[in-house]
């Protein structure tokens, strides 16, 4: 399905993540940050999200990160940070993006996405998907 297609069923339907068996969706959310993607780990598994697409709005480094560690065939978004890209590319996934940007920033600022930021210095999905876990564990956990 080209990317045009797959953007407007995810902003009709108010989604923010997709993931689909072919056209079967396996997951859907409206979540947002890396929440979604991390859920889906969860839920189905490294296992069965192998080889599926994955339709995101927004592709930071973070966010592929963790597509890298259960590795699709393909990826479709809206927007796509450079630093995603070449995550994608070195892990030879396929992707499809409505705009490339140069950093994903936090909403009405310049400054960097937290989960950007806690991923700048990974080199491999598994350290990326337990840094990732660890930051959004943080970031929910309640004060004590």
């Amino acid at each position: 399905m080209p990317s045009s297609n797959q953007m407007k069923v995810l902003r009709e339907r108010g989604l923010n993540l997709r993931v689909l068996d072919g056209d079967v969706p396996l997951f859907e959310s409206g979540g947002s940050g890396m929440k979604p993607l991390l859920e889906a780990i969860r839920h189905l598994g490294r296992s069965r999200l192998r080889g599926m697409i994955v339709v995101d709005k927004i592709v930071g480094k973070a966010a592929a990160i963790l597509i890298a560690y259960f590795g699709p065939r393909e990826v479709y978004c809206g927007t796509m940070s450079r630093r995603a890209e070449g995550v994608l590319a070195c892990y030879r996934i396929r992707y499809y993006a409505e705009e490339i940007v140069p950093e994903i920033c936090r909403p009405g600022s310049d400054d960097l996405c937290p989960f950007e930021e806690a991923v700048l210095d990974v080199e491999t999905p598994l350290q990326g998907y337990r840094r990732l876990v660890l930051r959004l564990f943080n970031m929910t956990e309640p004060d004590r």
